[in-house]
């Protein structure tokens, strides 16, 4: 008997934890962009808003199609939050 990766939950954990790093990211960037609105810096503004669009749109560019093992998954990760050592 062989086992086989269930993606759905590999997915669904993946995003999950993704998603938790990705909220304290976000908090960050909440800061970092409230100083560049205090100093009127509005291309450091336009850079945060584009970070954090492109932590809000990964998600979805994560497909049962683009990993067949868990370490294809792991390298998903993006190179812009650090992956926690549980996963």
């Amino acid at each position: 008997m062989s086992w086989s990766l269930n993606k759905d939950k590999a997915k669904e954990r993946f995003l999950k934890i993704y998603r938790r790093e990705r909220d304290k990211k976000l908090l960050e960037l909440d800061v970092q962009y409230m100083k560049a609105l205090e100093s009127t810096d509005t291309s450091e503004q336009a850079s945060i808003v584009s970070q954090k669009n492109t932590l809000r749109d990964f998600p979805s560019t994560v497909t049962n199609d683009s990993f067949s093992t868990i370490d294809e998954l792991r390298a998903l990760w993006p190179s812009t939050l650090n992956l926690p050592k549980r996963w």
